[in-house]
């Protein structure tokens, strides 16, 4: 017999302890579609059902498993109304006793990018799911990229997920399988986070791992990593690039130094300050210059007073179209101290005050890869412009 949808009263029910599987949920947006959607036919306004298991704990009521942001819209709706039309779930009751890691699979696959307001697990959340139930899971059990995902998940901890979770928020960026893979290989903490660090921040490929690993010192130029990391306090720089460290000659301390045979050459910049923002579309990088002066005198009401001349704040507005999938978004650009900026990118021209730190950067031009490169500190720490791939892509 087919599973039956049931209306159940939302104070019966709730999120599985186990499959709970995004680090935060934000569900006004998914909230306010709901509400839209009620009618006579569904006047709770949830479309979709989603799917509930009785509790293992002996008490009345229900894990919900899937569905779970539906579930939260519904229970943010009620609470901020009390509309008892919202105080109800409507979802199909599973009764065959799953195990863990079948349930898991059923939510995983349910949350797949689709239509609508469902929102896809990122990679680093699937790993924590399994990360959360890895005591129930028998290995024999996995295969292909799930084993991997579990793989992972076995050899990080709690407080490593959570961490690169903050990363990728600050970073606008996805972490893939692979680029979770090379960063388990690191058994130093500080290698760890720094190298995580600069994957993301400077958008590096997987191909290119190696880099972030080699450079992780270009860690501290990320705005957001003092910020994320403040027990890592950056080491002392040494000479500046291309000026090598002085070597003692013979006769003491009034002996000249040494001149040396060579002298490193920092690489060659193309294009300076530019400030990379993703797209909100696709996740592209998309790299742009701003050029702004603007001063505001005041004149005092004395012709022959004092004026005072001061930098207003200023929030730019600009179209832009996605180098990736050529749709069109705005920026939002506030200046900062230096080189950093408040950002942000929207698919909706309407004003918004960004709040995501970044940092210009400088850029070259790769002639063997016809690609832009990222420089930092006179070294290479990625390049620019390709979509922020999921894995499985």
């Amino acid at each position: 017999m087919a599973a039956q949808v049931v209306s159940i009263p939302i104070g019966l029910v709730e999120p599985h302890p186990k499959l709970m599987l995004r680090f935060s949920y934000d569900v006004a947006s998914l909230a306010a579609l709901i509400r839209s959607a009620v009618d006579e036919i569904t006047p709770n306004g949830q479309l979709e059902p989603g799917w509930v298991v009785p509790r293992q704990d002996g008490k009345e009521g229900y894990n919900v498993y899937i569905g779970m942001r539906r579930y939260k819209a519904l229970t943010l709706l009620y609470k901020e109304t009390g509309d008892e039309r919202f105080a109800k779930f409507n979802a199909y009751v599973d009764t065959k006793n799953r195990p863990l890691l079948e349930l898991f699979v059923r939510a995983r696959k349910e949350n797949e990018d689709a239509k609508g307001e469902r929102q896809g697990l990122s990679v680093l959340e699937q790993v924590f799911g399994l990360y959360r139930i890895r005591d129930s899971v028998s290995i024999e059990n996995l295969d292909g990229e799930l084993k991997r995902e579990f793989d992972v998940a076995e050899k990080l901890s709690e407080e490593k997920v959570r961490k690169l979770f903050q990363v990728e928020i600050a970073a606008h960026f996805r972490f893939r399988l692979a680029h979770l893979e090379r960063l388990c290989a690191i058994g130093d903490e500080r290698g760890f986070y720094q190298s995580a660090a600069c994957a993301a921040g400077f958008g590096v490929e997987v191909e290119q791992m190696d880099s972030a690993v080699d450079r992780t010192d270009a860690a501290y130029t990320l705005d957001w990593f003092k910020r994320l990391f403040p027990e890592f306090k950056e080491p002392e720089k040494g000479p500046a690039v291309g000026q090598p460290s002085p070597v003692p000659a013979p006769g003491g301390a009034g002996a000249q130094h040494a001149e040396p045979t060579t002298q490193q050459k920092p690489l060659e910049v193309h294009e300076t300050d530019a400030i990379i923002v993703a797209c909100p579309a696709c996740g592209a990088e998309n790299m742009l210059l701003l050029s702004l002066k603007a001063e505001v005198t005041r004149l005092p009401a004395d012709p022959r007073g004092t004026r005072a001349t001061a930098t207003p704040d200023a929030v730019i507005r600009c179209e832009y179209r996605c180098n990736s999938c050529l749709k069109e978004f705005y920026v939002f650009l506030e200046p900062m101290e230096g080189r950093s900026y408040a950002a942000e990118a929207s698919l909706s021209p309407k004003f918004r005050e960004p709040k995501d730190a970044v940092r210009a950067v400088d850029l070259r031009v790769d002639p063997k890869g016809n690609v832009w490169q990222k420089i930092v500190e006179g070294k290479v720490v990625g390049t620019v412009g390709a979509r922020l791939k999921e894995a499985g892509e």
